[in-house]
């Protein structure tokens, strides 16, 4: 049995594969992820493969557990080439690994297709990949929640909730205009990303959205695009 392991700012998730066929993922808050936790779930693995945008304090102890009960652990990070896909950092140890990940199981998803992806987490981030495989660079903007919260935090008589549905519409109250604001925010840097690529000569043929909030961004865009959950994990899966 193979673990593969995404463990991001405020949660991991995980799948288990068993003779070719992936479980569903399992997520849960970092704090859960114990020497108990490991015990109960992973005393069959063989193999932990795992990806990281977290301090070390979570790979060190999986390392540890994994010495430990004599499993095979392989920690990913980004680098120059993976299949397909070339990195467009100078330094490819910089690009976070998450995104390295959503570029291979993109390009594995959609060969030969320029796109754009937007993985919606605690930050948004955007990325371009081109039909050959290059990665094009990208952007890496503050999050929604974290947009409404730096509002919030640096005006002191504007106040909102944490109710409000996903909207782009003008608020006609003050919690509204917080929350659609940074909404309106990013889906406008998606048109925006679409202007940019094809000044620099690129005509996106996908848009995939992932991360908690991609599945909502997604809905307020006008045109297609594809919601891909787990691309994280997809990029995983090579590492296998």
């Amino acid at each position: 049995m193979i673990v593969l392991i995404d463990i991001g700012n405020s949660r991991t998730k995980y799948c288990l594969i068993r003779v070719s066929q992936r479980t569903p993922i399992t997520a849960i808050s970092n704090e859960l992820l114990s020497n108990d936790y490991l015990n109960d779930h992973f005393s069959n693995a063989d193999k932990v493969v795992v990806a990281s945008v977290n301090d070390n304090d979570l790979t060190d102890k999986l390392s540890k557990w994994c010495s430990i009960n004599k499993v095979a652990y392989q920690r990913v990070f980004s680098e120059t080439k993976k299949n397909s896909v070339t990195t467009g950092y100078q330094q490819p140890e910089k690009l976070g690994v998450d995104r390295w990940l959503t570029l291979i199981a993109s390009a594995q998803a959609f060969p030969k297709k320029n796109i754009l992806i937007v993985d919606a987490g605690t930050a948004t981030t955007f990325d371009i990949l081109t039909a050959s495989g290059q990665h094009h660079g990208g952007w890496i903007l503050a999050g929604l929640t974290t947009m409404v919260s730096s509002v919030l935090a640096d005006t002191t008589q504007v106040h909102a909730n944490d109710k409000e549905k996903e909207s782009i519409a003008f608020g006609l109250n003050t919690s509204e205009n917080v929350h659609n604001a940074a909404w309106a925010a990013t889906v406008g840097a998606i048109h925006l990303a679409k202007t940019q690529a094809l000044a620099q000569g690129l005509a996106l043929d996908e848009i995939i959205f992932t991360g908690g909030n991609g599945a909502l961004l997604a809905s307020l865009l006008s045109e297609p695009s594809k919601v891909i959950d787990d691309l994280v994990i997809r990029g995983l899966e090579a590492y296998i």
